[in-house]
C-alpha cells in the first residue's frame, strides 16, 4: 500500500500541533524519550539545518521553551512530509509559516538599540532559548523566538519586526516631510499621550506596563533620531 498523508490528516495535524507537542513534552512516561525523539526528528527532517543550528541543550530545561521548539519542529516536519512549501497553505488550513532568522545587528535596528545591548539581552536570557555563539557574528535568532520585556511581558521577534516595518511604512508615506520633522511629530504624539516630555513621564517611572515599556522604547528611538537630525542641521 502506498501510504501518504491525506488532506484531512494534514488539517487535523496542523490544528492539533500545540496539543501534540504538549503531549510529547509532558505525557511520556520517560522524559528522556521525549528529548531523544525531538533530537532524532530535528536531525532527520530535511531542510532543517538553520533550525538545528540555533538549538542547544538548555531548551530541555524549560518545559515551555521545549514545547515551543517542538511546535516549530512538528510544523516544519509536516510541511516536508506533504511537500508543501513553507508559508504556502490551502484554503481553510492553518498556516505553516517560514521561520526567518536575524543577526544581532539586524535586531538592533528593529529594537532601536545598540548591538551591545542585544548581546547583553542574550546573556540575560531575554531571548528565550538563545545563547551567545562562540563567535558573536554567528548568532542567528529565529523570528519565532520569544522576547521577554523587563516587565515580564512576552512577545516574538516576528511581532517586533512587524511593528518596526509598520512604523517604517508610515514613515515612507509621509512624502515631503523631512526625517527631523517626522521624528519630531512622533515625539509630539507621545508627549500628548502621556501629558509631558519623556524625562518627566515614562523616563522617571520605575514600573512600566507592557504598553508603556513598548512606547518608551519607540519614544527613545525617536528622541535619538531627533537629536541626530538637529546635529545634521547645525553642520
Amino acid at each position: 500500500m502506498d501510504m501518504g498523508i491525506t488532506r484531512v490528516e494534514k488539517n487535523i495535524f496542523s490544528q492539533n500541533t500545540d496539543e501534540i507537542a504538549s503531549e510529547l513534552v509532558q505525557s511520556l512516561s520517560n522524559s528522556d524519550n521525549s528529548i531523544l525523539l525531538f533530537k532524532v526528528l530535528a536531525f532527520a527532517v530535511k531542510n532543517n539545518a538553520e533550525f538545528v543550528r540555533n538549538l542547544d541543550e538548555s531548551i530541555f530545561e524549560d518545559a515551555d521553551i521545549f514545547r515551543e521548539k517542538y511546535v516549530t519542529l512538528l510544523k516544519h516536519a509536516l510541511s516536508q512530509a506533504v511537500d508543501v512549501p513553507t508559508g504556502i497553505t490551502d484554503s481553510g488550513i492553518p498556516s505553516i509559516e517560514a521561520v526567518r532568522s536575524y543577526t544581532p545587528k539586524e535586531l538592533s535596528v528593529f529594537f532601536g538599540v545598540s548591538i551591545t545591548t542585544i548581546f547583553n539581552w542574550i546573556d540575560q536570557g531575554r531571548f528565550m532559548g538563545i545563547q551567545r555563539a562562540g563567535s558573536n557574528k554567528h548568532n542567528l535568532i529565529p523570528d519565532n523566538t520569544t522576547y521577554v520585556y523587563g516587565s515580564g511581558k512576552r512577545t516574538t521577534i516576528k511581532e517586533i519586526v512587524t511593528m518596526w516595518q509598520k512604523e517604517e511604512a508610515e514613515h515612507q508615506s509621509t512624502i515631503g516631510v523631512s526625517d527631523l520633522d517626522y521624528h519630531t511629530g512622533q515625539i509630539a504624539l507621545y508627549e500628548d499621550k502621556y501629558k509631558g516630555e519623556f524625562e518627566r513621564t515614562l523616563g522617571t517611572k520605575l514600573n512600566l506596563t507592557p504598553e508603556e515599556e513598548t512606547d518608551a522604547q519607540v519614544w527613545k528611538h525617536h528622541l535619538g533620531r531627533q537629536r541626530l537630525g538637529f546635529k545634521d542641521t547645525e553642520k
